[in-house]
């Protein structure tokens, strides 16, 4: 890198984006990844100065604004917003000067190589980085885990993914998604609960995602004397029970769950799909590090779940590395990544980028 400063690390999601510093052990600032803009502009930038909100603070006045998410399916949709959120977090939330430090990106396992030739154009042609790295969140939550061979599992709002890694590079051919990102959980609790007669807002199955459901080691125990109270912004108490439960199953077993989502694998099943397009002399290497990831990773009882049915199926040892901070491994991947001597020639400078534009980005990134 160019610069002698820690770099900054940005992990850019669908839902929230993380940043923070090479040197630290947990993101600075975290916030959703959505830009407002007032009602009044109707879409457009206008000719008058306006004021113009980020993340969390833009969905607190969302009455007001028209609310923007640059990032849909982990691709970036919408680049200016992109550019105003890359601003925001250098000079509001880490407080430095892009002039002066390196960067680097975490971006989804599937991010097109048209995708990082754009990053490279904003991070050097508009903010004026010395220098710029971008990285599959699937290998730098193996990074993060203190492994470089392994699977990660990349469980977001948006996206599913798991990506097999071999000694730090992705097996792009291996990857595979179960299709159900947190976002389709939130929306089966909705429908769960409107089938009962309950209908409501999403903030509600949002919370009952985040903060209720669980996984069981026995899917088959007794639900016999089983009340989950839940209070609604109403101040109704309803249970909540089958819900809390059954959205846990449903990453385990979608067919008996919700039969009529036919596109749904489990979670156990599209790990082992993706082990075995994988060299079967890698195999056991891929098995000894299966890394859970992203905010629905943390459901209690996940990792113990995992280990088990996925030792079930394979006949092997499997060792699953849950952590208590799981939305935010790959960004401490990065940060390790960042601080690794041996990972410098994967970076670009600013000046190899004048000197041979867009072919150094590919040879690097691709």
């Amino acid at each position: 890198m160019s610069s002698d400063k820690p770099a900054v690390i940005i992990d850019n999601g669908s839902f929230s984006i993380k940043a923070g510093f090479a040197c630290d052990n947990h993101p600075v600032a975290m916030f959703r990844t959505a830009v407002g803009r007032p009602n009044y502009l109707h879409g457009s930038y206008g000719k008058e100065p306006y004021d113009v909100f980020i993340g969390d603070e833009a969905f607190a006045r969302a009455e007001d604004l028209e609310i923007s998410l640059p990032v849909v399916n982990g691709r970036v949709v919408h680049w200016d917003n992109m550019e105003r959120i890359l601003h925001h977090i250098l000079y509001k939330e880490l407080k430095v000067a892009p002039e002066d430090r390196a960067i680097m990106l975490a971006c989804a396992c599937t991010t097109p190589l048209s995708e990082k030739l754009k990053f490279c154009e904003v991070i050097f042609e508009t903010l004026n980085a010395p220098a710029f790295c971008v990285q599959p969140q699937g290998v730098l939550a193996l990074y993060g885990s203190g492994s470089t061979t392994g699977i990660s599992v990349d469980l977001g709002y948006a996206t599913a993914d798991i990506c097999p890694v071999y000694e730090g590079g992705l097996l792009s051919y291996a990857t595979m998604t179960n299709n159900l990102p947190s976002s389709a959980i939130s929306v089966f609790i909705k429908e769960m609960l409107a089938e009962r007669g309950i209908h409501v807002a999403d903030e509600v199955p949002n919370d009952i995602r985040d903060n209720r459901v669980y996984i069981t080691k026995n899917s088959a125990m007794s639900k016999k004397n089983y009340y989950e109270k839940y209070v609604l912004p109403s101040g109704e108490e309803i249970n909540i029970c089958n819900e809390t439960f059954m959205s846990g199953e449903l990453l385990f077993q979608p067919d008996l769950v919700a039969p009529e989502r036919t596109d749904i694998m489990s979670l156990q099943g599209a790990i082992v799909t993706a082990a075995l397009k994988c060299d079967p002399e890698l195999r056991d290497d891929l098995y000894k590090a299966v890394v859970p990831c992203g905010g629905m990773s943390m459901i209690p009882g996940l990792g113990t779940r995992l280990q088990q049915d996925l030792e079930k199926m394979t006949q092997k040892t499997v060792n699953v590395m849950s952590s208590d901070e799981g939305y935010a491994v790959a960004w401490l991947g990065g940060a390790t990544f960042a601080g690794m001597s041996g990972t410098q020639k994967l970076w670009v400078s600013k000046k190899q980028y004048e000197d041979f534009g867009m072919k150094i980005v590919k040879n690097k990134f691709m």
